[in-house]
């Protein structure tokens, strides 16, 4: 752990997933965790996946342990900022 950043390991024990369909399973899981990261503005290095029988894991590196921080503008704020940006 170094910068704000961890490792991070996923692992799911599974019988319903044929061998056969395993490798895409664990193609769309590590697809679904990058989608999620993005959303949620957490900055991650590279994402491998791994398949063993009845076994799916992702293995993270350099999650970020927290989220960029935000100004967020509500309310009468907001009409303000937009009424300042806009040129009379």
């Amino acid at each position: 752990m170094n910068n704000g950043s961890a490792d991070l390991l996923i692992e799911l024990v599974q019988e319903e997933i044929p061998a056969r369909m395993q490798s895409r399973a664990a193609d769309d899981l590590a697809r679904l965790f990058a989608e999620a990261f993005a959303a949620a503005d957490l900055r991650h290095g590279a994402i491998h996946k791994f398949v063993a029988p009845r076994h799916l894991a992702i293995y993270v590196e350099g999650l970020a342990t927290q989220q960029p921080d935000k100004q967020v503008f509500a309310g009468h704020a907001l009409m303000r900022r937009k009424l300042r940006s806009m040129a009379f």
